[in-house]
């Protein structure tokens, strides 16, 4: 059964909030990353720095993905949203 625009836009009103919610996720995770680096710093773990390094590009590489998938989505959202307004 084909969805009607009006719930292809809820739907994908509700994809793009979550989406939304993956980023500060994110975001929460890289800003705690660099609080523990921090706190590191004053008892020097090399092992441990090295770890968090790789998490934090990762974590870093991650958020930029999620944003651009968030973008792009946005634009298709739109996109619908204007057609059906029509």
């Amino acid at each position: 059964m084909a969805k009607s625009k009006e719930e292809k836009l809820e739907i994908m009103k509700s994809v793009l909030n979550k989406l939304s919610d993956v980023h500060n996720t994110q975001q929460s995770l890289i800003e705690k990353l660099g609080l523990v680096q921090v706190e590191l710093f004053d008892i020097q773990s090399p092992d441990l720095d090295k770890e968090l390094e790789k998490v934090m590009d990762t974590a870093s590489e991650t958020i930029d993905i999620i944003k651009q998938a968030q973008e792009n989505f946005e634009i298709k959202y739109n996109a619908l949203d204007l057609d059906a307004s029509k």
